[in-house]
């Protein structure tokens, strides 16, 4: 039961919250009267909390959205494989005018508003990022008991990304890209071609983890983890090819890293693998067109052209320098490359799976093995029924019977209905003797009429069925009937 008391000027309220501990708050009622009411009140609204009725009370709000993330980005996502997220959370969150808010001010509608101002400087799928950040510092605190009410960014609805397949290489673009590239490079880009390893896998490979004689590679660090990315530790084989690269490599390493710099540490996380890639890709001439720009200080004139033949610049009359351009490719599409070569050579999905190390292998088919072109027109040419018909334009059309069509490979067409089957046979010539030839020794067949009284000397002739049948005398010779007339049933 809710009290009040008196101290020093100020009414307080006694009333259990909504834990079920007593609690003592000053409030601003002038009088015992008032004072009573507001407790009533408080213990009333208490009572809702611990039913599940209303949300809870946050002291001091619960802190600022600003506060709540660099909690959740030092406690958990430092330890995550990758730090992107928390570069993210640090420009378009901490700071903003959401950040700013109490968490006890944070609705879905202010979430979803601060999204949409995102969209004009991000993409969808950023924009989708952010909101994940959100939710999980919102599912952390409330687990850690920092935040004891429904998670705001739950509510919130992603932003719909348009899938755009990433980039690979070619089968005759791999080559070409390791005789392009300088000796530094060379020896990274080809581990990472034909094992599908990922950047900070590779920064961080040891000598240890090469087994030379059995072949394997031990997949156990990414940049200064002791982990990677899927969170295990597995081994990959070493294809034949890549031994020559890997050979060279340790044999060139001053430490214990395979690919370290030029000092034998580790390579920076931040290294620009993507501008070493684009730039090898130039000068091994895999291009999509070229820009012809103008050297001139303050010119700026740049005009594109599908050929690199010299040029001069309209507005100055300086030689303009071309530059190949290159598909937006990344380092990690490398890994892709690796993937969908594999499935276009024919390997095993499972196996496919393993060299790159998914869970799920809809992981591998679906963000992995893209397909080319030229492979799936070979597989689309198994679906054949034999050779197509021949062109009978202008020409009288040739009757085939079912044993001919059999034997071109073509297909059989299905029985047609015996009342159908009927209407569509073709007239055969009929031929056969209505009057049977007279046999010696025996009696002339006869036939009663109606009164009961043989017929004597009368023969019946033609064919039942095709014309009504007629007497004729005996002396009489019936006519053959050369051909029957056309016959509808």
């Amino acid at each position: 039961m809710a009290s009040v008391f008196l101290k020093r000027q100020t009414w307080y309220l006694k009333v259990q919250d909504a834990s079920g501990r007593w609690v003592a708050r000053a409030s601003t009622a002038a009088n015992k009267t008032e004072a009573k009411r507001l407790a009533a009140d408080l213990e009333k609204r208490h009572e809702r909390q611990r039913m599940g009725l209303e949300q809870p009370d946050l002291p001091k709000g619960g802190g600022t959205v600003d506060e709540l993330m660099a909690w959740w980005v030092e406690t958990f996502l430092r330890r995550a494989a990758s730090d992107t997220g928390a570069t993210s959370i640090q420009k378009h969150i901490i700071g903003s005018a959401l950040g700013r808010l109490r968490l006890a001010e944070v609705t879905p509608g202010k979430i979803d508003l601060f999204l949409t101002e995102k969209e004009r400087i991000l993409s969808a799928r950023s924009v989708n990022h952010l909101r994940g950040y959100l939710s999980r510092a919102f599912t952390m605190a409330r687990r850690m008991e920092k935040f004891p009410r429904p998670n705001p960014a739950a509510d919130v609805p992603k932003r719909k990304v348009t899938k755009r397949l990433p980039d690979y290489l070619r089968p005759n673009e791999v080559p070409l890209l390791l005789a392009a590239l300088k000796p530094k490079w060379k020896l990274l880009f080809a581990a990472a071609i034909y094992t599908g390893m990922r950047k900070g896998e590779l920064f961080a490979l040891q000598k240890s983890d090469v087994d030379l004689t059995a072949g394997l590679i031990l997949v156990g660090r990414s940049h200064d983890r002791d982990i990677p990315k899927g969170g295990r530790v597995e081994a990959i084989p070493i294809n034949s090819e890549l031994l020559p690269y890997l050979n060279k490599a340790i044999a060139r390493s001053p430490s214990e890293l395979v690919f370290p710099d030029e000092k034998g540490k580790m390579l920076p996380k931040h290294t620009a693998m993507e501008q070493v890639l684009r730039r090898a890709m130039r000068r091994a001439g895999l291009v999509t067109g070229y820009v012809h720009k103008c050297r001139r200080h303050g010119c700026g004139h740049q005009e594109p052209a599908a050929d690199a033949n010299p040029r001069r610049c309209p507005k100055c009359d300086f030689k303009l320098f071309p530059v190949g351009e290159v598909r937006k490719i990344r380092f990690h599409h490398l890994r892709h490359t690796t993937a969908s070569l594999l499935l276009m050579k024919g390997a095993d999905l499972a196996a496919v799976q393993r060299i790159m190390r998914h869970q799920d292998p809809r992981m591998t088919t679906d963000f992995y093995g893209h397909l080319a072109t030229n492979y799936l027109k070979v597989q689309m040419e198994r679906l054949s029924f034999g050779p197509p018909p021949a062109d009978t334009s202008g020409a009288a059309e040739t009757p085939q019977d079912e044993h001919s069509l059999l034997a071109a490979g073509g297909a059989q067409e299905p029985p047609l209905p015996a009342a159908t089957r009927a209407e569509t046979r073709p007239a055969a010539p009929f031929v056969t003797r209505l009057v049977p030839k007279p046999q010696k020794g025996h009696a002339p067949p006869t036939r009663r009429g109606a009164d009961g009284k043989a017929l004597r000397g009368l023969t019946v002739v033609g064919a039942r069925g095709f014309e009504p049948p007629t007497f004729r005398s005996r002396t009489e010779r019936a006519t053959r009937l050369r051909h029957a007339p056309s016959v509808k049933f």
